[in-house]
């Protein structure tokens, strides 16, 4: 199987740059199209008969461009750590990482996926879930996770 079009999700953080740097290595050598994908959570909004008052547009206009300059910096990471050129870069907002990665994967055609890992284990597979988990399950096309 050739791959064309591989898509990494990043949060930004040493375990996701070093699964660009490997999707990165992949696109050189396939001459495949490189893209980067960051996922963050929607602003929460609240009615005003929910909390008593109601919520400055402001605030949801400050947390989007928060959100937005994160991304930005997730990607200047993903350039830095990949010996590939990075084709395209997609900001998704998604309630579930694991949705935004695979939404993303699906409009951009790709036929690969890499993303990291950290391996929780026990307790703590059961609080913070496995989003790794949740698009290996979830995925029609190859997944490649990076420890």
């Amino acid at each position: 199987m050739t791959f064309r079009n591989i898509l990494v999700a990043s949060d930004g953080s040493d375990l996701a740059n070093r699964a660009v740097q490997q999707a990165g290595e992949i696109a050189g050598k396939l001459g495949a199209r490189l893209s980067v994908v960051t996922v963050s959570a929607p602003p929460p909004s609240f009615a005003p008969s929910e909390i008593g008052w109601s919520v400055p547009a402001t605030v949801y206009d400050e947390l989007k461009a928060a959100n937005a300059a994160s991304a930005k910096q997730i990607f200047a990471k993903a350039a830095s750590a990949s010996p590939a050129p990075i084709t395209d870069t997609i900001h998704a907002e998604s309630p579930s990482p694991a949705e935004g990665i695979l939404q993303a994967a699906n409009e951009l055609g790709a036929d690969l996926i890499v993303m990291g890992s950290h391996g929780h284990k026990g307790i703590n597979r059961l609080l913070l879930g496995s989003q790794a988990t949740k698009v290996l399950s979830l995925a029609t096309i190859p997944v490649l996770i990076v420890k």
